[in-house]
Parts: C-alpha cells; sequence; structure tokens
C-alpha cells in the first residue's frame, strides 16, 4: 500500500516496495502563470467564434439574440470541458500546465483518473467566488501542498515534473566513485542473481551514489537503507546488518563484472 508523507513544498510517495518518490509541489506562482496561460487560450478561443458567428451569413441582424445564445452555450461548453479534456488526454495536464511542466496527481502518486478530474474542476465554480479565484488562491496559500478547494475535494495534487529521463539517458554509461575490487577477487560475480537487476534498478543505484553526498546525514542512511533492502530482495538475499551504502557499491562493482562476463560470452 502506498503511503505519502508530507513536509513542505514535497510530496513523498513511499512504494510497497520500499522506494520513496518525492515530489515538488507546485506554487501558487506557477499555478497562477498557468492559469493565465490557460485562460489566454480560453479568450483567444471565444473571440474567434464570436468573429465566425457574427460574421456567418446564417445571422442576420434579426438572429442577435440567437447568435448570442449560441455563443453563450459555446463559451458554457469550452469552459467547462476545455479543463477536463486536456487533463484526460494529457494524463493531468492542460497547455498551460504542460507549458510550465505541472502535472495533477491523485494522492499517493497515482495517475489521475476521470472522476477526480471532473470533481476537481466542477469545484472550480467555488473556487473562483467571490472573483478571481478568491477562496482557491486562499487555499492555495494555506494548504501545506498548495492545493486549492477542488483539489482538497477531488483528492489530487498539482506537482512539478522533474527532467525526462529516456532509454538513451538509463543507456548511457554511468560514472560513479566506488572502491575498487579485491586484487585477489574471481573474474566472477560475487553476488547472485544479477540479471534480475533491471536498468532501472541500477539507474536508482547509480543516482544515490552520484547525489550522497549532497544529502543530510539522516536522509543518506535512510535512503541508503531502503535501497539496499530493495537490492537484496531482488537478488534474493537476507536482510545484513552491514553498512548499506558499503553494499551498494558492492552491487556496482558485481553488476560491472556481471555485465562484462555476459559481453564475453555473447562475443
Amino acid at each position: 500500500m502506498l503511503t505519502a508523507d508530507r513536509i513542505a513544498n514535497t510530496y513523498r510517495v513511499e512504494t510497497p516496495e520500499g522506494v520513496i518518490m518525492t515530489y515538488t509541489t507546485a506554487g501558487l506562482a506557477s499555478r497562477s502563470l498557468a492559469a493565465v496561460i490557460d485562460y489566454t487560450i480560453l479568450i483567444t478561443f471565444l473571440m474567434m467564434a464570436f468573429t465566425v458567428m457574427s460574421t456567418s451569413n446564417s445571422f442576420g441582424v434579426g438572429n442577435e439574440d440567437l447568435l448570442w445564445a449560441l455563443w453563450a452555450v459555446f463559451a458554457f461548453v469550452l469552459n467547462w470541458g476545455y479543463y477536463v479534456f486536456f487533463e484526460l488526454i494529457w494524463n493531468g495536464q492542460t497547455p498551460g500546465k504542460r507549458w510550465l511542466r505541472l502535472r495533477v496527481l491523485r494522492e499517493g502518486g497515482r495517475p489521475v483518473d476521470g472522476a477526480a478530474v471532473v470533481v476537481r474542476n466542477l469545484m472550480r465554480a467555488i473556487d473562483f467566488l467571490p472573483f478571481g479565484y478568491g477562496i482557491g488562491l486562499l487555499t492555495i496559500f494555506i494548504d501545506r501542498h498548495n492545493r486549492r478547494l477542488g483539489d482538497l475535494t477531488a483528492g489530487t495534487v498539482v506537482v512539478r515534473e522533474g527532467n525526462l529521463i529516456t532509454l538513451d539517458h538509463i543507456l548511457s554509461p554511468v560514472r560513479v566513485q566506488v572502491p575498487p575490487r579485491a586484487p585477489d577477487a574471481p573474474p566472477t560475480p560475487l553476488l547472485p542473481h544479477l540479471e534480475r537487476l533491471s536498468l532501472a534498478d541500477m539507474a536508482l543505484v547509480f543516482d544515490f551514489l552520484r547525489c550522497r553526498d549532497t544529502l543530510s546525514e539522516d536522509a543518506r542512511l535512510a535512503l541508503a537503507g531502503q535501497l539496499a533492502a530493495l537490492m537484496r530482495q531482488r537478488l534474493e538475499l537476507p536482510p545484513a546488518d552491514g553498512h548499506p551504502e558499503r553494499f551498494l557499491e558492492h552491487v556496482v562493482r558485481e553488476y560491472d563484472v556481471f555485465q562484462a562476463m555476459m559481453a564475453r560470452q555473447a562475443g
């Protein structure tokens, strides 16, 4: 079961495997700017629709009431459908959020679903009160995860997206500082079942070893312990009391030996 640990400006999710994912929540400034972009697009569409309707041969001078009625219906559908449509097809993003690399997620880090999208956007009518998103802005300002009333009702949170990780990035050579193997170590890996480690598993280990010096002592030890436990689970090794960072360095060394051995067998 996923659990979330909430601290200021971050949203931390722990998976059943013990891996912690940390998101940075979108603040008032970035969410407001995304809203400005979306409203600019909406207003542009409304002006274009009005221009087309008013200049169409289908509407004469005597049909002004019909023109305004049709435009009002179009404005209502566009205003409510714009956010629902884009957040559904773009998995929690509107053009404004996409431009600023923001995304709506369900609580627990899950992808947003249709029900949550509809609920959070229906609540815009209340968030907008008394005018200019007064309630929504107030709620974002006082909520520790910058959620407006619609987010609180739908169980969603808006987060900043990190840099995209491509397959080329994962497959590219990674260099981390680890002590070398002992000179008398055998040419075969000293750990079993290394073939069960995926590229994503090793990317987690590499990222930690590269960034460990930037972490606080408590965070460094906690994250190393979680990654070491995950690697032991993957390799079907029993729990151990050794230092988790030393074990992760051992995994990197032996994984390199494993890859070299596989390359020799394939070549």
